[in-house]
């Protein structure tokens, strides 16, 4: 109501952004002091599921921070930079407790992670993985980084488990700096566990700027890592500038690529060649689709999703030759899965919106509940099957890659097929309300017991 008077004065709707800001932060203040009040007796049914002991772990092998939406390396590819990794990984040397391998995105980085992380697993190696991706609240940031980690290594070592628990007992270990809790949950247990431990990093990129937090993490890996006699350190990520400073003149180590360690691009070749073996028509034209993969695996492997989805796959061969760049690719597996109709178009937005838009990722089920029609999203997830990842409808739904995420959201880069993630919380708080709307109507019976102004 207000915004309809301001008629166009930016000094006005300046004021009343304001206005409508200092509103809700008193509305949020006063929700939170409500719920506070309300956790009494009277809604201790409601409370079943509260962690009533604060040692205990957590332990949560299918959480994302542990990657396992990888897969792992097809076989005979990426051998060198398995068996350098190997090596690394049984020298003794102290000076060399660090594995830095720095590449483009799409290069198969987090494949090499997931390959190592399943063999060092199944040696019965103390070993733990966090993935950091900006798909999810948990895994942009470093809150759940310690006690993850520490979980990973507390299934494996009963030393470990002890110590991380008896830290755990602390009523407000989850409150301290980032610092204190590493040393409390991991560097310490690893200390007393006084057994060879590798702590990867994959995907460090990933993990956000704001605030600091990446600057803290590194900061931190810095401090304690010459303090733990027996960690060995590997990660991954982009060759961003700060991570490189921090591995060279911090760390002390030299990065490495897989130019430097493969050489060429004949893992692609294989890799394209195993996918098409049954496209015998196209087999004299795979040349220039391996040419222009250029070592890039997420390139090869969404290029070959579209060839055997599509009915006419050597146009669509011309086409993948006219420009070698993962924006490109995006662009023309949407093009191919894109419907013609207007309307159908805005329904495979408005479900982008609300995946892109979700801090956690949501599964066709889910989403369901929340779109504005119900039966929208399989059809569209099904549709741009080549960019997304899950198994059935019961499945959370995952970008294939970090980088889809920046083309959808970069206006310049996608063009047509721009996704804005505001209008996807918008979307996904409607589903919201009209989820707690219909639980109300169903089940009167609680809402006696709250006091006035809650009910209402």
């Amino acid at each position: 109501m207000k915004f309809t008077n301001v008629d166009g004065n930016v000094a006005a709707t300046t004021q009343t952004i304001r206005d409508m800001d200092s509103l809700f932060e008193k509305y949020t203040i006063a929700l939170h002091q409500s719920v506070k009040c309300l956790a009494g007796p009277d809604l201790s049914q409601f409370q079943a599921d509260t962690p009533k002991d604060t040692g205990k772990e957590y332990f949560n092998p299918n959480s994302n921070a542990y990657g396992n939406q990888h897969v792992s390396c097809l076989q005979g590819t990426r051998t060198n930079t398995l068996q350098a990794i190997r090596h690394w990984a049984s020298n003794d040397n102290a000076g060399n407790r660090m594995f830095c391998l720095l590449d483009v995105a799409g290069s198969g980085k987090s494949t090499v992670a997931k390959t190592m992380a399943d063999q060092w697993t199944k040696e019965e190696r103390l070993v733990a993985r966090f993935f950091f991706s900006r798909d999810t609240a948990e895994t942009m940031s470093t809150k759940s980084f310690c006690s993850t980690v520490a979980n990973a290594f507390a299934a494996i070592n009963p030393n470990f488990k002890t110590s991380m628990k008896k830290y755990m007992k602390l009523p407000d270990w989850k409150l301290l700096p980032f610092e204190q809790q590493f040393e409390g949950l991991v560097a310490g247990p690893l200390k007393k566990a006084k057994q060879p431990s590798i702590l990867m990093i994959d995907a460090l990129d990933e993990c956000g700027k704001e605030n600091g937090v990446r600057g803290t993490l590194l900061e931190t890996l810095r401090t304690q890592f010459h303090s733990v006699q027996f960690l060995h350190i590997f990660v991954t990520g982009r060759p961003e500038p700060d991570i490189k400073r921090w591995a060279v003149e911090e760390m002390g180590v030299r990065y490495t690529n897989f130019a430097q360690l493969e050489g060429d691009n004949n893992d692609v070749e294989l890799y394209i060649r195993s996918r098409l073996h049954g496209l015998s028509n196209v087999q004299d034209r795979l040349y220039p689709v391996i040419r222009d993969a250029d070592g890039l695996f997420i390139w090869a492997r969404i290029a070959c999703d579209l060839l055997l989805q599509t009915i006419d796959p050597n146009s669509l061969l011309e086409i993948l030759g006219e420009e070698v760049s993962l924006d490109y690719l995006y662009e023309v597996a949407l093009k191919q899965s894109m419907p013609v109709d207007s309307v159908s178009q805005s329904i495979m937005t408005t479900v982008l919106e609300m995946i892109l838009a979700a801090r956690e990722p949501l599964s066709i089920a889910q989403l369901d509940r929340l779109s504005p029609q119900p039966g929208i999203v399989e059809p569209v997830v099904g549709r741009l099957s080549s960019l997304l990842l899950h198994q059935d409808r019961e499945d959370p739904i995952r970008l294939l890659h970090a980088t889809l995420r920046e083309f959808l959201t970069s206006q310049k880069k996608a063009g047509r097929y721009y996704i804005q993630p505001g209008l996807g919380h918008y979307r996904l708080a409607l589903g919201c309300i009209q989820v707690i709307s219909h639980q109300s109507e169903q089940d009167l019976s609680n809402l006696p017991r709250l006091d006035e102004i809650s009910a209402r």
